[in-house]
């Protein structure tokens, strides 16, 4: 029976792993996810910056009127969330909302290809914005929760810091592609990435609950009965409670710091450093993203979320607090504090999710995140152009810079408070 167990590949699995709560199969899981991560967020949203001057300069628009793409995107994403995870999750099989967020914002790169005027971005990034509700963030942490019980934190870790690897490989991949051949080229480059990365998975390897596979949730009880977990809770959200507000106000400030992420490149670029630096400057970020949400997983799982997200903003004010003083130190200095600064990342994509599940426990966490999410993106939306027109307006990015730093000190504060506004399901009362 151990050597049959062995054997199974990709769900063919034998009646050994068919009763266990811990098997390969979850972590084909997290590997299947890890792909809608890197697509969604770390091809979508992460890289998005590096077609910014290009697409700017041909176009004859401001950088801000560029941003503003993303802006849209994010909006949209968070205005969708909350109807995917109460209307759809449970009700319309994963692998159909995986499927077409994937292949639609596909299409939506091939679009912005062929693109002459900036409006057509602009219907382009509402449509992805739509599709991508459905393959990243509220959707990872609505499987990732349904299939582990135990290790959520590394879990979730492993699978968010893909979107911060997928960054970190794409950025400079597609920034030569854009110097090469053009940036209409690299939007097509894009495209077949986002489908390479995700249709494997969603095809062969994404289930929405374990039970589908004969399995338990990791980490579960062997007698825990088969239906738990799955129904998700409507109506049961308090807007107006402390541990909703906390949550939000909380999520927005990380989101409003983490929007700056889009300007990186172009920040290095405004204080002389050489646009191949500013290139570097990004992989050194998500590089920290990778590293610090894997790190965030671990912390979460040994000491609890708020105390892991405590130590990723301090990590990130750090990386912003020298960032305000460059091009001083050299090349080394730059490259450090964008390592430093991608703190935000492991706070942003793994730390708010984990939050919410520590605040409302894991029967509430997936409504209650969408919710929290939408705020959340409309923060990141906000802020990201609003660091493209302060750019615009005073020729510099240090105002914002600064800015950041302040509202990164607030998030600290608030950490404090999270765990005095826990509901009472979630502290175990």
């Amino acid at each position: 029976m151990r050597q049959l167990g062995r054997r199974a590949f990709f769900g063919v699995f034998v009646l050994e792993n068919k009763i266990k709560n811990k098997s390969v199969y979850h972590w084909l899981i997290v590997a299947a996810c890890s792909g809608l991560a890197m697509a969604a967020i770390g091809i979508s949203i992460n890289c998005a910056g590096i077609f910014f001057a290009a697409v700017s300069e041909e176009l004859g628009v401001g950088r801000g009127d560029v941003s503003l793409t993303v802006t849209l995107t994010n909006v949209v994403t968070g205005l969708m969330g909350p109807l995917v995870a109460s209307r759809l999750f449970g009700r319309v099989n994963i692998k159909i909302l995986t499927g077409i967020g994937s292949v639609v914002t596909a299409l939506c790169f091939a679009g912005m290809s062929a693109a002459k005027h900036i409006a057509v971005f602009y219907v382009l990034s509402t449509l992805m914005g739509i599709v991508i509700t459905g393959y990243s963030n509220v959707a990872i942490t609505y499987i990732i929760g349904n299939w582990f019980q135990e290790k959520n934190g590394f879990a979730m870790g492993i699978t968010m810091s893909c979107s911060g690897l997928g960054g970190a490989i794409f950025n400079p991949v597609l920034s030569a592609a854009i110097e090469a051949f053009g940036w209409r080229a690299a939007y097509l480059t894009a495209a077949g990435f986002v489908l390479l990365l995700t249709l494997p998975g969603v095809l062969f390897v994404i289930r929405e609950r374990p039970e589908d596979k004969g399995l338990l949730p990791y980490g579960a009880a062997e007698s825990m009965p088969a239906a738990a977990g799955r129904q998700i809770q409507k109506g049961a959200i308090a807007f107006g409670s402390a541990a909703f507000l906390v949550t939000a106000v909380f999520s927005v400030l990380v989101y409003a710091v983490s929007g700056f992420n889009a300007h990186v490149s172009g920040f290095a670029t405004s204080i002389g450093l050489a646009p191949a630096v500013g290139a570097l400057m990004v992989s050194a970020s998500m590089i920290g993203n990778v590293v610090f949400k894997l790190l965030i997983g671990v912390l979460s799982d040994a000491f609890g979320a708020p105390k892991a997200c405590g130590v990723m903003m301090l990590l990130n004010i750090i990386g912003m607090t020298v960032f305000a003083f460059l091009p001083v130190g050299g090349d080394a200095v730059a490259m450090a504090s964008a390592f430093f600064y991608g703190g935000i990342y492991a706070v942003s994509a793994v730390g708010i999710p984990l939050v919410v599940r520590y605040v409302y426990g894991p029967r509430l966490h997936s409504v209650a995140y969408s919710y929290i999410s939408l705020f959340a993106c409309i923060s990141s939306s906000c802020t990201m152009a609003g660091f493209g027109y302060s750019y615009d307006l005073f020729g510099t990015y240090r105002v914002g810079v600064l800015a950041s730093v302040a509202v990164a000190l607030c998030v600290v504060v608030l950490i404090f408070f999270l765990k005095k506004i826990r509901t009472p399901e979630a502290a175990g009362r």
